[in-house]
C-alpha cells in the first residue's frame, strides 16, 4: 500500500510536471506566435522601407539626370552675332546667371539629399543586416526550441506510456491482490469450517469421554456393589447357617455331654436295652447331623474358598479395574491434557482467528478504502490522462498549426530571401547608383568648373558688353547716321524706282544691306551701296 501511495505520489508529481510542461509549452507557443507576428511586421516595415528607398533612389536618379542635363547644356557665346541677338544673349546670360545661382542652390540641396540618402541607405543596409542576423539567430533559436519541445513531447509521451504501463501493472497487481484476498477468504472459510469441525469433534469426544467415564464408573460401581452385596448376603447367610449349626451342635452336644457323665455308661447300658431304637435313631440323627455338619463345613470351606476366590477375584478385578482405571485415568489425563492443549490451541486459534478476522476486517476496510482511493485516484488519473490526451491532441493541432505557421514562416523566409536577393540587387543598383552619383559628382565638378569658366566668360562678356555698349552707343550714332543715309538712299531708290532708267533689284539692295550689317558697317559696302 505504501508502494502504491509512493507510486501514486510519483504519478501526481509527473502529472504536475506534465501540466507545467503544457503551460510552458503554451507560453512558448504564444511567444513564438508573437515573435512570428513581430517578424511579419518587421518584414512589412522592411518592405515599406525598401519601397521608400527605391522611390527615393528613382527620384534622386531623375533629379540627378535633370541637373546633369541642365549643367551640360550650358550655352556658349559667338563673336559674330547681330546686335539684337547679342541683346537677347546678354539677357539670356543674365537669366542663366541667376538660374546658375539657383542651380547652385539646387545642386547643394541635391548634394545634401544625396548624402542623406547615402546615409539612409547605409543605415538601412546596416539595420537590414542586423535584422537579418537577428532573424537568423531567432530562427536558429526557434529551431532549437522546437527541437527541445519535440524532445520534451517525446519524453512526455514516453512518460505517459510508462504511466499507462504502470497503471496497467497496478491494475494487474490489484487484480492479483483481489484474487489473493479471495484465496485468503476461501482459506479462512476452510479454516473456520475445519475449526468448527474440530470443535464439534472435540465436544463429541468430550461427551463420549464423559459418558464413558460415567458409564465405566457406574458399571464398575454397580458391579462391585452388586458383587459386594451378593457376597455380603452369602456371607451373612453362611454366618447365619454357621451360627445355626454351631447352636445346633452346642445344643446337641449339651445333652450328650450331660448324659455322658460317670453314669453314662450305666445309663447307656441300662437304657440300651430299653431305649436302643431311640438311641439308634439318635445315632442316626447324629450321624446325619455330623454328615450335615461335615457337609456344612465343606460347604463352609467351599464358601470360604469361594469367598476367598471371590475376594481374590474381586482383588484381581479391583486391581484390573484399578489398572484399567489407572490406564483410563492416564488416558483421561492424556485426553484432558490433549483437550486442555486443544482448548488452549483452540482459544489461541480463536484469539488468532479473532485477531486475524479483526486484522482481516481492518485490512479489508483499509484495502477497501485504499481500493476506493486508488479507484478514485485511477479515475482522476484517467480523467487527467484524458485531459492530457486532449491537451496533447490540442498541442498536436497547435503543432500542426505551428508547422503550417513554420511553413508560412519558411515561405516568408523564402520571400525574405527573395527580398534579400532584391536587396542585393538593390544594393548593386545602389552601388551602381553610387557610381552614377560619383559620375554625377564628377559631372557636377565638371559643371562647377564649366560654371567657373562660364563665370569667367560671363565676366569677359560683361566687359565685352560694356565695350559693346560703348560700341552700341557708337553704333547707334552710326546707325542714326546710317538711318539718315538710308533714308536718303531710300529716297534716292524711290526716285530711281520712279525712273525706269534707274531701276534696281530689291534683292541686290537687301543683300547689300545684309553684307553691310554683317561686315560691321564697312565703309566699302557703304560706298558700294551708295
Amino acid at each position: 500500500v505504501e508502494r502504491y501511495r509512493a507510486e501514486i505520489k510519483k504519478l501526481q508529481e509527473s502529472e504536475a510536471e506534465i501540466k507545467a510542461l503544457s503551460f510552458n509549452y503554451a507560453a512558448l507557443l504564444k511567444e513564438k506566435e508573437e515573435q512570428i507576428l513581430r517578424l511579419n511586421q518587421e518584414n512589412g516595415s522592411l518592405k515599406q522601407n525598401l519601397n521608400a528607398t527605391n522611390a527615393a533612389l528613382s527620384a534622386a536618379r531623375s533629379e540627378s539626370s535633370k541637373v546633369s542635363s541642365n549643367g551640360i547644356n550650358a550655352p556658349k557665346g559667338n563673336g559674330d552675332q547681330s546686335p539684337h541677338q547679342l541683346r537677347k544673349s546678354a539677357s539670356l546670360v543674365k537669366n542663366r546667371h541667376g538660374g546658375n545661382q539657383m542651380s547652385n542652390g539646387l545642386t547643394s540641396k541635391h548634394d545634401g539629399r544625396e548624402k542623406e540618402l547615402a546615409d539612409l541607405l547605409e543605415e538601412k543596409n546596416r539595420s537590414l543586416e542586423a535584422v537579418q542576423a537577428s532573424h537568423e539567430q531567432q530562427i536558429k533559436q526557434f529551431k532549437m526550441e522546437l527541437e527541445k519541445e519535440r524532445d520534451k513531447l517525446v519524453n512526455v509521451q514516453m512518460r505517459l506510456q510508462e504511466e499507462h504501463k504502470q497503471n496497467e501493472s497496478f491494475q494487474e497487481e490489484l487484480k492479483l491482490l483481489k484474487s489473493e484476498k479471495d484465496k485468503t477468504f476461501t482459506e479462512l472459510s476452510k479454516l473456520r469450517s475445519e475449526l468448527n469441525g474440530k470443535m464439534v469433534e472435540i465436544r463429541r469426544l468430550q461427551m463420549e469421554l464423559n459418558r464413558q467415564e460415567d458409564e465405566s464408573t457406574d458399571d464398575t460401581q454397580d458391579n462391585l456393589k452388586r458383587a459386594i452385596a451378593t457376597l455380603e448376603k452369602e456371607n451373612t447367610h453362611l454366618k447365619m447357617e454357621k451360627n445355626e449349626l454351631e447352636a445346633a451342635l452346642e445344643s446337641s452336644r449339651k445333652p450328650l455331654t450331660g448324659k455322658i457323665d460317670p453314669n453314662a455308661s450305666e445309663t447307656l447300658k441300662l437304657d440300651s436295652s430299653g431305649s436302643s431304637p431311640r438311641m439308634q435313631e439318635m445315632e442316626l440323627s447324629l450321624q446325619q447331623m455330623e454328615k450335615d455338619l461335615k457337609e456344612t463345613c465343606r460347604e463352609r470351606d467351599k464358601a470360604l474358598q469361594e469367598l476367598s476366590r471371590l475376594k481374590q477375584h474381586l482383588l484381581e478385578k479391583e486391581s484390573e479395574e484399578s489398572e484399567k482405571m489407572d490406564e483410563d485415568s492416564k488416558i483421561i489425563e492424556e485426553l484432558r491434557e490433549s483437550n486442555e492443549y486443544q482448548r488452549a490451541q483452540i482459544s489461541r486459534l480463536e484469539k488468532a482467528l479473532k485477531l486475524a478476522m479483526a486484522g482481516q476486517e481492518e485490512a479489508k476496510m483499509t484495502n477497501n478504502n485504499e481500493l476506493q482511493k486508488s479507484k478514485e485516484i485511477i479515475d482522476d488519473l484517467n480523467k487527467k490522462l484524458a485531459n492530457c490526451m486532449r491537451t496533447i491532441d490540442a498541442k498536436n493541432v497547435e503543432l500542426l498549426n505551428l508547422q503550417t505557421a513554420l511553413g508560412q514562416y519558411y515561405a516568408e523566409i523564402e520571400a525574405k530571401e527573395h527580398l534579400e536577393r532584391d536587396l542585393a540587387l538593390a544594393r548593386e543598383e545602389s552601388s551602381r547608383l553610387s557610381g552614377l552619383l560619383k559620375d554625377a559628382d564628377q559631372q557636377v565638378e565638371l559643371s562647377k568648373r564649366e560654371k567657373e569658366e562660364i563665370l569667367a566668360k560671363l565676366l569677359q562678356t560683361e566687359r565685352m558688353l560694356a565695350e559693346g555698349k560703348a560700341r552700341v552707343n557708337k553704333l547707334e550714332e552710326d546707325n542714326s547716321k546710317l538711318r539718315r543715309a538710308l533714308e536718303h538712299s531710300m529716297t534716292r531708290l524711290n526716285r530711281m524706282s520712279m525712273d525706269s532708267d534707274y531701276l534696281v533689284d530689291r534683292r541686290i539692295v537687301i543683300k547689300l544691306l545684309v553684307t553691310y550689317f554683317q561686315r560691321n558697317h564697312s565703309k566699302e559696302m557703304k560706298t558700294s551701296s551708295g
